[in-house]
């Protein structure tokens, strides 16, 4: 019981955070995500066991802050910058593992390749999106689809969970929680586009809008699937400590880090809101 009220009251301090970031400006948002990946990137650091290795540290420090300044440019410019950025920081790694053989290994340049691409790449999209048109109200999308499935697996999984779903990986997960978490997300997109036709005048395409909650409902599971995979093979409870019930920011973030890239390139084939 204990776990479960630090687990909430954490749960609501961080959404407070988030409706604070969210509704700040432009520039607030991109610092805070900004700082969440950075404190990401050093999470999977500790997980790999790469904290000491000093060559990977500088480099993917540079290269994420590097790479979170990309939003910064113009939207023309931002796809050759980040291919060029990919190449080089690629490169940069296989340099460093020549001439520093005998501490850093290849297994270390790709972990390290994917810890850039997990911590920072993937939630960057949601800075992408926040600097879209009707930006603001588009954000949230991404903060639904990735907490609210979560959060209706957990309880219809405590409710009605009796089949697990992929028992090597997460033992506590199951079909029932996995259901749930869909039908969540969908009355939970549902609403959020009834509030806004209703009371701030938005035109939402509601077929579209459940076509992406589904997405969602089924992206975000994955999510925090593939979390799970990493701290099952690295022998980790937890990605860190900084959550009290919920561990480092990676755990909260695990969904959302699935979920950004999918609604921003769904976002730029679809009108799903506009003024």
């Amino acid at each position: 019981m204990s776990k479960l009220r630090a687990r909430v009251t954490s749960g609501l301090i961080g959404a407070a955070l988030v409706l604070i970031v969210v509704f700040s400006s432009a520039e607030v948002f991109h610092a805070a995500i900004a700082i969440a990946c950075f404190i990401a990137l050093y999470e999977l650091h500790r997980t790999f066991d790469q904290q000491k290795k000093w060559q990977i540290v500088i480099i993917n420090y540079l290269f994420a802050l590097i790479f979170l300044l990309t939003p910064l440019f113009s939207s023309v410019s931002q796809k050759e910058l980040i291919t060029f950025l990919f190449v080089s920081y690629l490169m940069i790694l296989l340099i460093c593992s020549v001439l520093f053989h005998d501490t850093v290994k290849f297994s270390d340049v790709s972990r390290s390749f994917f810890s850039l691409a997990y911590s920072v790449l993937l939630p960057l999209h949601l800075i992408y999106i926040r600097n879209m048109n009707d930006g603001l109200a588009l954000v949230f999308l991404v903060f639904i689809g990735a907490w609210m499935p979560d959060i209706f697996a957990y309880f219809s999984g405590c409710l009605l969970g009796k089949h697990k779903l992929i028992p090597n990986v997460s033992p506590n997960k199951t079909i029932e929680g996995a259901v749930g978490a869909v039908v969540g997300a969908v009355a939970m997109f549902a609403l959020y586009g009834f509030i806004l036709s209703f009371f701030f005048h938005y035109t939402v395409n509601y077929w579209i809008l459940l076509f992406l909650s589904l997405l969602c409902g089924v992206a975000s599971q994955f999510g925090d699937l593939a979390a799970s995979v990493i701290k099952r093979e690295t022998g980790k409870k937890d990605f860190g400590n900084l959550i009290p019930g919920h561990g480092g920011i990676i755990d909260r973030m695990d969904s959302l880090i699935f979920i950004a890239p999918l609604t921003y390139y769904f976002l730029l084939f679809f009108e799903v809101i506009c003024k």
